[in-house]
């Protein structure tokens, strides 16, 4: 009786570890992936950034050029193009409510978006 207890136990205890190396199993890989996603995420936005400060410088020297040529002076053109930048420059720090507000928003949706992609996923 006691022998048969014994090895009830043992099969009881070696389940139990088993299912719990198990569940530290997949929690590791949870983090881990956890973690990798981030990393892309991070890269990802680093990558959109200085895409979009390219973009910006790219598109500062056509208007600086596009406006001498409208002024006849190179001088001119790069002034004007200076102006029209500090004005929209302002204009965002003027309105930086509105403008966190929106790139919040647009976070929160693509963090919730990852999330209900996880669920469907498993």
């Amino acid at each position: 009786m006691q022998k048969k207890l014994l090895t009830i136990l043992n099969t009881y205890w070696r389940s139990v570890k088993d299912h719990a190396k198990a569940k530290l199993e997949r929690q590791k890989h949870r983090t881990v992936l956890a973690i990798y996603q981030l990393l892309a995420d991070l890269i990802t936005n680093a990558a959109i950034v200085i895409g979009m400060l390219f973009v910006i410088f790219l598109t500062s020297i056509t208007l600086s050029f596009a406006l001498s040529i409208f002024f006849g002076s190179h001088v001119m053109g790069f002034l004007a193009a200076t102006l029209c930048l500090t004005l929209a420059a302002l204009m965002i720090v003027w309105k930086r409510h509105f403008v966190e507000r929106y790139f919040a928003g647009l976070t929160i949706v693509r963090y919730f978006e990852k999330r209900e992609e996880q669920h469907k996923r498993g």
